[in-house]
């Protein structure tokens, strides 16, 4: 049986490979008023003793606006079209 989070239940986890300096150095997912959304935790203080972080909706890609944008920038371009302006 595969693990089902419940209202409240957060989990992170430490970057590995973390390439961007300014990126978190923690991330995770919780499950808030039955909305999963994304954690970034940063590591703050002098003795790094505090987390400092971002609770934000889950990040859901607009493939539609994607491949619209792909077909617009492969579309034959119109050379019939005037340069000149009528007035």
């Amino acid at each position: 049986m595969a693990y089902e989070p419940k209202d409240g239940d957060i989990a992170i986890f430490k970057e590995k490979d973390k390439k961007n300096p300014k990126g978190p150095d923690w991330r995770g997912r919780a499950l808030i008023d039955g909305k999963e959304k994304e954690i970034a935790l940063w590591i703050k203080g002098d003795s790094g003793t505090m987390l400092a972080g971002q609770i934000k909706p889950k990040f859901v890609p607009n493939y539609k606006a994607v491949q619209e944008a792909v077909q617009y920038a492969s579309a034959p371009q119109r050379d019939d079209l005037e340069d000149s302006i009528p007035f």
